[in-house]
């Protein structure tokens, strides 16, 4: 890659307590995601996914090492960094237009523009005609196609997306992958993306940043070249999957060993 990153973490980490005891969910690690990147958070559950991508997002602090974006120290969330969760995070109370043009009326663009500008975003993600129906109307994917258009009405330069599609169906969630897609190729922000599915981060990403067990750590970067749209049955693609899966696997099987050797030695797991 080629000039400054858009991200760099360096030294970061995330050290907390909980139940009494010291909890390491982060040791510290160095990442640099550059502009238009699409990059992907790959690991197994607990691994510190969500936390450093909360700390991106300026909601968690880390306990040590900084993070820039754009050269500037990240220290609160801010409109730049628009962030997608698993959880369909809407206001009940609000039409599917008023969820959506709720970001830039915020920031003052004006009733006419802000509307004009949401009624765009839905109509990307395949929402035309659902304006004035409420969340409680929708069907899960629906509202991550909500959440999704809301983030993007916001105009950021980074999307932080967390599980976006975990609690969907498998096939909604390819074909909110596909449309995901191809709304970044369109304007190439710069993503940043957790997921536990290997198969979703090899059809969507640049860069697959796989982490090991807690505490979370990279194990490794894998770049992908091939083209968009990709084939997940074609032979590359199988073989990156079993390569992913083995690097992944082995940092489940190495915790499960240490719970193992743990509760052998005092009576109880360690969590």
């Amino acid at each position: 890659m080629m000039g400054e990153p858009k991200i760099r973490a360096r030294g970061v980490a995330k050290h907390y307590r909980a139940n009494n005891l010291d909890v390491r969910a982060l040791d510290p690690l160095d990442l640099e995601i550059y502009e238009g990147e699409f990059v992907c958070l790959l690991g197994p559950s607990g691994c510190g996914k969500s936390t450093l991508l909360r700390m991106v997002a300026g909601l968690v602090t880390p306990s040590a090492g900084t993070l820039h974006m754009d050269g500037r120290l990240i220290t609160r969330p801010s409109p730049e960094r628009g962030l997608v969760f698993q959880e369909y995070a809407l206001f009940p109370w609000m039409t599917v237009l008023r969820n959506v043009m709720y970001g830039p009326s915020v920031r003052g663009l004006g009733r006419a523009k802000a509307e004009q500008l949401a009624r765009d975003q839905i109509a990307r993600v395949g929402l035309e005609g659902f304006e004035n129906h409420f969340p409680s109307q929708l069907s899960g994917g629906m509202k991550q196609r909500v959440g999704i258009a809301r983030v993007w009405a916001n105009q950021p330069d980074v999307l932080l997306m967390d599980e976006p599609f975990g609690a969907l169906d498998s096939i909604t969630r390819n074909v909110l992958q596909r449309d995901l897609l191809g709304l970044w190729m369109q304007e190439r922000r710069t993503i940043l993306f957790v997921t536990h599915s290997v198969e979703e981060a090899i059809y969507l990403a640049d860069r697959i940043v796989v982490m090991s067990a807690r505490p979370g750590r990279i194990t490794a970067i894998v770049p992908i070249d091939a083209p968009r749209p990709r084939n997940l049955l074609d032979q590359d693609s199988i073989a990156l999957r079993a390569h992913l899966t083995g690097l992944v696997e082995a940092q489940v099987i190495a915790t499960s060993g240490g719970r193992i050797a743990a509760k052998s030695a005092v009576g109880g797991y360690v969590e």
